[in-house]
């Protein structure tokens, strides 16, 4: 019998405090990627639906927020995995490496 699909864990859900702005701007960014990413995965089920044009201004917002929310609150994990693998290459590099 198979075992039920775990939750990821939580590591953390922000850099640790006392780190550089590079990694504070680099995590953001990554909470930017995934808002990103769950907005169009959203829209992509929505578009399965019918739409009403009286509301769709009120559910573009909608959209976004709850995109930003979902990233914020690290409900997917994408944010942290990539921040994980990116703040590797932090440690001793210049800021040439960010662009």
């Amino acid at each position: 019998m198979m075992n039920p699909v775990q939750p990821l864990s939580k590591t953390c859900t922000a850099p640790p405090p006392n780190t550089s702005a590079r990694h504070a701007a680099l995590y953001q960014a990554c909470q930017q990627f995934e808002a990103t990413f769950i907005l169009q995965l959203w829209r992509a089920m929505q578009r399965t639906l019918p739409r009403h044009t009286q509301t769709l201004n009120y559910t573009e917002m909608f959209d976004f927020q709850f995109a930003d929310y979902l990233a914020k609150y690290g409900q997917f994990g994408i944010a942290e995995q990539l921040y994980q693998q990116l703040s590797r290459h932090l440690a001793g590099g210049s800021d040439e490496n960010l662009r």
